[in-house]
């Protein structure tokens, strides 16, 4: 335990000095502060990156515009994550604090309750006063620089680049892909190239092809060899070219019209808001202004108040549960931010007073958090709310009662399983309490969405389809957490000293901890590769499926190619079960058009599925003849699930979908670089656990009376480090830029390599 030094009590009662127990208090939060604020933002971030990936790859935009959008979403994400994280580091700061009865011996040496809490609420000041800066200031031009990049990438044109079996809609009704491409994503093989039109549409194939972009970057040149053209013209007539050297010109879309920022209020600073209520000729109505401006106001007065709360709530008696406590603080962040959104969009409508509305949300959470915290000067650790739990923990314990185990029985453990229950049980609180942290941030930002689609049963769908996500992105962090935490608490014990000196090495200590990790990392790689795309693929269709009427959007056309096939569906039902507009391009082994079949419905049955109303269109040497059937088969191994998935949105594959994407039997719609990344990621994903127990054994070297913040701080910055370095390495690896099988390896192989020489040095 780490001793406060105190004056005598009459003394301190008459005397304020800061430096004792402020900066004691101040250095221990701003550790857990910042662990919980960066892993909150590279968990989002990472998250965020492989999205814009996807989106930019999607519309052939260069990826140089990833860093300028990703930099502009962390203004954002930070004032999400900034309040919550300081809660939870609050939470830790003052469990550790009761746990080592340093509360008791400052209350005991007279130190009021509201001399303890002093410091956090200064803290909170600082935070809050962050927060206006990142909401009034930060925020308004990094969302306007967000969409000015976003726009600059998606909608300013085609580059002029392929990646190989990725379709590109380079212009209205255009798109054009390629079998295979070079490095330069210029030369290319396969090519295939549709563009509608009034009477129909255009197809040309071609066995091989070069891309240019004319100086006035605005047009291709896009030089074909040994292909044909099938083109649809007037009253149901269809003519067919084939040619040797062929030269294409496509003139790009432009980019849309950028708006100035300020149409929006939320692109607006507290200046210009103040200013812009005030003019009598302004754009956007008095009343919405009012209320962006208030609701800033509210969440950021409300954080110097978090203090208030979070110390009642994680005091507790030494036999007591803080767990509840947790969960109350989760309740109240949520529904004060619900509440402020709905209050803002109520002011915003004219039913309320903007200032009545977000004002008295403020109130009221100021009030409940004066009240709970004045509730539990006379005796810290008991509220109303913490009585409440107990009456009905005490409740829950006489009607099942459990009886004593056998290990309670035997009594004492083996070193191996000591070291392995408590490293599972730090480790399991690590998991809950991040994955908690991620789910409230998320849920901050998504309520509103949620109950518009359903109501408030729809939260736990909401958050129970996200679940598997947020493990899979905690899991690593949390064993490194978990072993941070169980080293440290055997240094300050004394029994990591006792450890040494029998002759316990530091990889002795791993193979003993080793269990947990191994039980997280095989449990990590069924949730990533299984249970995940899975769930984000359900999320995705229940969000498409249950938007709000004028936020429903028709579906996409998917295009896709399986069994040698270029296929493009319109839309699918739910579930997949019945295609529409479907359209099939059958080539031949030199990748030119032989067949092109469409539908007006397809079912599926054994074996394919079952075209309707389909119209077929077979090319012969020098002339091309379509029929009119009723119905027709389609032989195809493409599944429901893999047309499901394509129009669910997510980027997520599980291993046995990238191998049949890989092999042709499954839809392909990215590149192979993609799948490849993928399956190689199946194993080496899942030693993130073992490499972050690597990380955290320096922590061990510590003991009592040393330094132990410098290993903490070196395994948390370690792990971190790994998180962002193999995320960027994955997301290079689906681009293209590094090899696959480097990109998905190197991260785990470059981390382990390097903590065992630091572990051998440090026994050496």
């Amino acid at each position: 335990m780490t001793a406060i030094t105190l004056a005598a009590p009459v003394a301190y009662r008459t005397s304020w000095r800061p430096a004792i127990l402020d900066g004691y208090l101040l250095r221990m939060l701003a550790m857990p502060a910042a662990a919980v604020l960066g892993v909150t933002l590279v968990a989002f971030l990472l998250e965020q990156t492989l999205r814009l990936i996807n989106e930019l790859a999607s519309n052939g935009a260069r990826l140089g515009y990833l860093f300028g959008l990703i930099t502009n979403l962390v203004p954002y994400q930070l004032g999400l994550a900034l309040p919550a994280s300081f809660f939870v580091a609050m939470f830790i700061v003052i469990a550790r604090l009761d746990e080592e009865s340093e509360i008791d011996a400052a209350l005991a040496g007279g130190i009021p309750f509201e001399r303890i809490v002093a410091p956090l609420v200064f803290a909170g000041v600082l935070l809050g006063v962050i927060s206006i800066l990142l909401t009034g200031f930060l925020q308004p031009y990094s969302r306007f620089g967000y969409r000015a990049v976003l726009n600059a990438a998606t909608q300013a044109g085609w580059t002029a680049q392929l990646d190989p079996q990725v379709f590109i809609h380079a212009g209205p009704d255009f798109t054009i892909t390629a079998d295979e491409v070079d490095a330069t994503g210029r030369s290319l093989k396969g090519v295939f190239i549709r563009r509608k039109s009034a009477d129909g549409e255009t197809v040309v194939t071609a066995s091989e092809g070069a891309l240019g972009l004319r100086p006035d970057r605005k047009t291709t040149d896009l030089r074909l060899g040994g292909g044909l053209i099938l083109s649809d013209a007037a009253k149901g007539a269809i003519r067919l070219l084939r040619f040797g050297d062929f030269t294409d010109h496509e003139i790009l879309s432009g980019g849309a019209t950028l708006s100035p920022r300020g149409g929006d209020e939320q692109e607006l600073t507290l200046p210009e808001l103040a200013a812009e209520i005030k003019r009598p000729d302004a754009m956007i109505p008095k009343r919405v202004l009012q209320a962006e401006l208030y609701a800033r106001l509210a969440r950021s007065l409300a954080i110097p108040f978090l203090p208030l709360l979070a110390l009642p709530l994680a005091l507790a008696a030494k036999r007591g549960r803080r767990a509840p406590g947790m969960i109350v603080g989760a309740v109240v962040l949520v529904a004060f931010h619900h509440g402020v959104t709905l209050c803002k969009s109520f002011a915003a409508s004219g039913k309320v007073d903007p200032a009545l509305a977000l004002g008295g949300a403020f109130a009221l959470i100021a009030a409940f958090g004066l009240w709970l915290f004045l509730s539990s000067r006379r005796r810290p650790g008991e509220t109303p709310i913490s009585g409440l739990f107990l009456r009905l923990e005490a409740l829950f314990e006489r009607r099942f009662k459990v009886a004593p185990t056998a290990m309670h029985k035997r009594g004492a453990l083996s070193l191996s399983a000591y070291l392995t229950r408590i490293m599972a049980a730090r480790t399991a609180a690590a998991a809950a309490a991040l994955m908690g942290l991620l789910q409230l941030i998320d849920l901050l930002e998504r309520t509103s969405d949620i109950l518009a689609r359903g109501g408030v049963l729809e939260i736990g769908r909401y958050m129970l389809l996200r679940l598997p996500f947020l493990f899979q992105e905690v899991a690593p962090f949390a064993v490194l957490a978990g072993a941070i935490f169980t080293f440290s608490q055997l240094a300050r014990n004394s029994e990591l000293v006792v450890m040494r000196i029998t002759g316990l090495s530091l990889f002795q200590i791993f193979r003993r901890t080793l269990p947990v990790a191994l039980a997280v990392a095989a449990l990590d790689l069924v949730v990533t590769d299984q249970v995940t795309p899975r769930a984000q693929q359900a999320l995705a269709t229940w969000w498409a499926a249950s938007a709000p009427g004028p936020a429903k959007k028709a579906p996409a056309p998917r295009w896709f190619r399986i069994d040698g096939d270029v296929v493009t569906i319109k839309s699918a039902s739910p579930g997949a079960a019945i295609l529409h507009g479907v359209s099939i391009y059958q080539r031949d082994d030199r990748q030119a058009l032989v067949r092109r079949m469409t539908a007006v419905d397809a079912t599926r049955q054994n074996g394919g599925w079952r075209l309707h109303d389909a119209k077929v269109t077979d090319l012969h040497e020098s002339r091309a003849e379509t029929m009119t059937v009723a119905a027709m088969d389609w032989r195809t191994s493409l599944r429901p699930s893999d047309a499901a998935r394509l129009f669910s949105n997510t980027y997520e594959i599980t291993s046995g979908t990238a191998l049949r994407s890989l092999f042709g039997k499954g839809p392909v719609d990215k590149s192979p670089n993609q799948f490849k990344t993928r399956l190689y990621r199946t194993v080496a994903e899942g030693l993130a656990p073992i490499i972050m127990l690597l990380l955290a054994l320096p922590t061990a070297l510590g003991h009592a009376r040393s330094n132990r913040t410098a290993p903490v701080i070196f395994g948390l910055g370690c792990g971190l480090l790994y998180l962002v370095v193999d995320g960027l390495l994955t997301a290079m690896g689906q681009t293209g830029v590094l090899p696959p099988l480097a990109a998905a390896w190197g991260a785990p192989v470059g981390f382990a390599a390097g903590a065992v020489s630091i572990l051998l040095y440090a026994e050496g």
